[in-house]
């Protein structure tokens, strides 16, 4: 859950700044701000390469030197910021400009150059201070330091709107968190001495490679609709794109938090070799998930324009085309399939499945793209997922668990789901149109219709026990007033 709420809060303080940005900036100047940022998130994970989890690994039993350990990997972190603060100064921000085809990325990306030395050493706080149980530093450190950059981007632009003004205050409101990031990291790790070894260094860097590398696929997998659309579209069109290639901050913590119960116990039950406990668990927790998830998937591709109008203004109502292709991928966020394979000592097939799709999205996007517009973008992102990433997973599934591909989701109890989550839409689209005063008004009225059918129709279908709910939501309302 703790790493679940970083997660999440960067998720809503990348919300809420991106509401107030839109509303402030032209769509150029907001495509702008977005692009400085994109090429960021998409260059960090080829140098940070795992390291950011190194000390997950490497701390939890050193006792003598836990100070030379951090430095090793601080030293190792503020190389790969180096690389990428040095490419910024000499030149790769005018080559970035050239290929999004946007010179006023030539100013920010230099005023964006000192970010890569601050943030990238400061992504070791999670991994260090939970390897020292310090659980509650990293949840404080997490509330404070987005809310932090939160006040440092928005407020000045508030008085200067401009995407200079916004990249400045990223820099700035990052430097306030890496010092207190360092402080906290250096006062946990404060036996030994400071000096790095050879040793120590080839060792994470031996460790964390193979782990990067699976994790640069996948976030290079993530980021390339964006890149395709920003190279190949007016800035006008990437900021409308871009401000719907969203996912909804709630997912996080559902799927974060499952994983990280069930993780432990996939692993104890394989090596135990009760692999039908393992296929039960499995259909408990999509399930469970599902009762989430999927009714999200059904309410928001109703109120999608609604919702882009409310959080980004009347401008930006076409973000709801990309945010709608985008939620089609919900059903596959009710396991994380990464989970399993790792509890079952088969690491290797995450990179094989994240690897499928990226070589086809790499194909096929650019032709997509011409021949839909921005959204066939994500159009190649969904179509990739289910006719390749889920296939895959299937085939390697049913070899691990010893399970035939039938029995290994519960396919009819997740169709129920979704019947019982999209029949209430009906009567969701039938009331939409008396309810079109705001936004705020739509959404909350639609979600009142919404929500009482949706649950009603779990309860029909045995999906959920209704009273024990209802019993459950009241006695937690009624408890801080007993």
């Amino acid at each position: 859950m703790i790493l679940a709420s970083g997660q999440t809060l960067t998720a809503l303080v990348g919300l809420v700044s991106a509401a107030v940005l839109s509303r402030l900036f032209t769509q150029d100047d907001y495509a702008t701000y977005r692009q400085t940022l994109l090429a960021y998130t998409f260059a960090a994970p080829f140098v940070v390469l795992g390291l950011n989890q190194a000390l997950f690994y490497f701390l939890p039993n050193e006792k003598q030197r836990t100070r030379g350990v951090l430095v090793e990997n601080l030293a190792l972190l503020l190389f790969g910021g180096l690389v990428l603060t040095l490419f910024l100064l000499f030149g790769g921000g005018h080559l970035l400009a050239n290929r999004f085809n946007n010179p006023a990325l030539v100013t920010t990306l230099l005023l964006l150059a000192p970010y890569p030395l601050l943030m990238i050493p400061s992504g070791a706080l999670p991994a260090c201070l939970l390897a020292r149980d310090r659980a509650a530093q990293v949840a404080k450190y997490n509330v404070a330091s987005r809310l932090i950059l939160l006040l440092a981007v928005v407020v000045p632009c508030v008085i200067w709107p401009h995407p200079s003004t916004a990249i400045i205050g990223t820099v700035a409101g990052t430097g306030v968190t890496a010092l207190t990031a360092m402080t906290l990291m250096f006062r946990a790790c404060d036996t030994g001495g400071w000096r790095p070894t050879f040793q120590g260094l080839w060792s994470q860097i031996h460790f964390s490679v193979p782990l990067g590398l699976a994790t640069l696929v996948g976030t290079v997998s993530r980021s390339l609709d964006q890149v395709f659309v920003a190279a190949m579209c007016p800035q006008a069109a990437f900021a409308v794109f871009v401000n719907g290639a969203m996912e909804i901050p709630l997912i996080g913590i559902v799927t974060s938090s499952v994983t990280s119960v069930l993780i432990v116990d996939y692993a104890k039950l394989y090596k135990e070799g009760n692999l039908d406990e393992i296929v039960r668990l499995i259909h408990r927790a999509m399930i469970k998930c599902a009762l989430i998830l999927i009714p999200v998937m059904a309410f928001l591709l109703c109120m999608a324009p609604e919702l882009m109008r409310l959080l980004y203004g009347a401008k930006y109502e076409g973000s709801a085309a990309p945010f709608r292709v985008y939620l089609l991928l919900l059903p596959m966020r009710t396991l994380t399939f990464g989970a399993i394979f790792m509890a079952t000592g088969n690491s290797r097939r995450i990179l094989e499945y994240s690897i499928i799709p990226l070589i086809v999205k790499l194909a096929a996007t650019w032709y997509l793209i011409q021949l839909l517009g921005t959204i066939g973008a994500p159009v190649t992102t969904v179509v990739a997922a289910y006719c390749l990433t889920i296939p895959y997973i299937l085939y390697r599934l049913r070899t691990i668990l010893a399970h035939p591909v039938a029995g290994l989701f519960p396919w009819k109890d997740l169709f129920t789901v979704g019947l019982a989550s999209f029949l209430p839409a009906i009567a969701v689209l039938a009331v939409k149109p008396w309810l079109s005063f705001s936004g705020s008004v739509s959404l909350a009225g639609t979600l009142a219709v919404y929500l009482p059918l949706n649950v009603a129709l779990f309860g029909w279908f045995g999906l959920v026990n209704v009273k024990r709910l209802v019993a459950d939501i009241y006695a937690r309302i009624t408890k801080p007033f007993a």
